[in-house]
């Protein structure tokens, strides 16, 4: 007879881990905009705590690059510009092209079966132009895709990188031009095609346009002049 295993107690969260996830939460929904200034001892008597705690919460998103703590001045919600563009696209292509090559030799028929569900969620919520749903269904398609690699720590850094992008997409379009969801739908449809080929070259190349295309689209909300190649 097989003895069960004891329970591991699940131990609540601490008054720094709550703070935490509220203010994070908060600034990739864009309920504190970026450069939006962060009064500690406000914050500290909203959710009932000590300013340590706050602190402590703050200095952690600086370390998650959300916040930006100023000498002199305080912490603000970090902005976003065309850096930040740069910066969020690099990392998801480099994340994205470097796992290609073991997407293609690992796949599984159950991990196709999946990538097709996510596909069809997102061509739902593109028809309906529900961009939160849009954005959450990407995200999805982009996780369970790199997955596949078996590369914890890349899938590790690919969701913060997600995180990051979404605030970015809802800063920049409150609703994503219908020719860039239409493109992107087919770039999605070719990812998975490659894949089904076990075809990682064209993987890898099909993630990296995807990723150029997309920050070529953000640059150009920007005004500003995308880098050349």
């Amino acid at each position: 007879m097989t003895r069960a295993l004891p329970s591991i107690p699940v131990r609540p969260p601490t008054k720094t881990e709550q703070v935490h996830d509220w203010l994070r939460s908060a600034i990739l929904t864009h309920a504190l905009p970026p450069g939006e200034y962060l009064n500690l001892d406000e914050l500290a008597r909203r959710h009932g705590v000590s300013p340590i705690p706050v602190r402590e919460a703050v200095a952690r998103l600086a370390t998650e690059r959300l916040v930006v703590i100023r000498p002199h001045f305080g912490a603000e919600v970090a902005p976003l510009d065309e850096d930040s563009v740069h910066d969020v696209f690099a990392l998801l292509e480099g994340l994205e092209t470097a796992s290609a090559a073991r997407i293609a030799a690992l796949v599984t028929p159950d991990d196709i079966t999946e990538l097709e569900v996510l596909l069809a969620d997102l061509r739902t919520a593109a028809e309906k132009s529900e961009m939160t749903d849009w954005g959450r269904a990407n995200t999805a398609f982009h996780l369970r895709l790199a997955s596949i690699a078996r590369l914890p720590l890349v899938q590790d850094e690919l969701r913060v990188a997600f995180d990051h992008w979404d605030r970015i997409r809802r800063h920049f379009f409150r609703a994503v031009p219908g020719p860039r969801l239409d493109r992107a739908q087919r770039e999605h449809r070719e990812m998975v095609d490659s894949v089904k080929r076990r075809a990682g070259v064209a993987l890898e190349s099909c993630l990296r346009a995807h990723n150029r295309s997309a920050r070529k689209t953000y640059l150009q909300a920007l005004g500003a002049r995308p880098a050349s190649h």
